[in-house]
């Protein structure tokens, strides 16, 4: 038979086996349901045989009597199967009325919930409410402002009678924990380990996607003058901390900017809705903080370092290395010129 009921029953089993073999969250599980395994099978069980008999009542009556009594007993089933499991799955069950999102019933997962967040259904049903819930169910990832930040929940949506009432099921699984891993993966895959910028390969997908979407921005490319010198004189760490600085510095071209560095002492920044001669200007600035950071107050060696830009917009028909070999070639052009203004050129 496919049924709610049906689709339910393989998603608690799917919860079982990887709870049994995949080796991890099994702590949070309760003792009592590997156990429920067997008590599921009595009950499906005891389900066959009233579909069975309902089958049998079936052939033997045709009056709206006998039909009745079929559709009830095969409610009442679905009922109490799905009340005598759901008290032993970790994740929060809601049954609701489909009209107006009534209780009828919820786990304790769910009490508990409720209890730390009392907006929580209207939450979920808030969510649900975009999507058509069928007997095959719907699926949706949402995140929402909690105690504890930034929450992450799958709830999984099952249409079906219950007692003669229209309602839906609600399997809502805590996926912020997941989440929270995924996002310190992608931060460990896309910034750079020493200064914590964006590393290389998110700085050139995110050049990339503005070329793409023909936007308007400056492009720099900057790096460290006279890094060599320091680490050969000084020693690593305070090259290291050359190279930190100057970072921190760079973050001054503005939140919506995305600076990184692409190696060694080399960084770019793509700064959007600025112009050619507003990027000079912050560029200076920015050299100016770096040449008087507090760090050299008892150091005997000075910071600097040299910018090339490039103003990209609507119109721009250039790749993003031939952008970025221009804005190398205008950075070790403005190299020279401070070099021949101190008379080393």
């Amino acid at each position: 038979m496919s049924s709610p009921i049906n689709q339910l029953l393989r998603y608690v089993n799917s919860v079982l086996e990887s709870g049994r073999h995949a080796h991890i969250h099994t702590d949070s599980l309760p003792d009592e349901l590997y156990e429920l395994g067997g008590a599921i099978k009595k009950l499906v069980k005891r389900y066959d045989a009233t579909v069975a008999l309902a089958a049998e009542l079936h052939d033997k009556c045709e009056d709206e009597m006998a039909q009745k009594q079929i559709k009830n007993m095969t409610i009442e089933q679905y009922s109490l199967l799905i009340s005598s499991f759901i008290q032993y799955m970790p994740q929060q069950i809601l049954v609701l009325t489909k009209e107006d999102n009534r209780i009828l019933l919820m786990n304790e997962a769910a009490v508990k919930q409720l209890h730390t967040d009392a907006g929580y259904i209207g939450k979920i049903t808030g969510a649900m409410s975009f999507y058509t819930v069928g007997a095959d169910g719907s699926e949706v990832e949402i995140s929402y402002c909690g105690e504890k930040g930034e929450e992450y929940l799958h709830i999984r949506a099952f249409a079906l009678n219950w007692k003669d009432e229209e309602a839906v099921v609600y399997v809502i699984s805590d996926i912020s924990e997941s989440k929270k891993e995924l996002k310190a993966l992608e931060i460990h895959a896309f910034r750079d380990n020493l200064t914590h910028l964006y590393n290389r390969t998110f700085g050139m997908k995110a050049l990339e996607e503005l070329l793409d979407k023909k936007s308007k921005f400056v492009l720099l490319f900057s790096d460290l003058d006279r890094l060599k010198f320091i680490n050969d004189e000084f020693g690593h760490n305070e090259g290291d901390m050359y190279i930190i600085n100057a970072a921190k510095h760079l973050l001054a071209f503005g939140t919506d900017a995305v600076v990184c560095r692409l190696g060694g002492d080399e960084y770019m920044a793509l700064v959007p809705d600025i112009t050619y001669e507003e990027a000079e200007v912050k560029a200076i600035e920015i050299y100016n903080a770096l040449a008087n950071d507090d760090y050299l107050s008892d150091k005997s060696y000075e910071y600097s370092m040299s910018f090339g830009f490039v103003a990209v917009d609507e119109g721009n028909t250039l790749s993003a290395s031939e952008l970025l070999n221009i804005a190398d070639e205008r950075m070790y052009e403005n190299k020279r010129e401070r070099k021949r203004a101190r008379g080393l050129l």
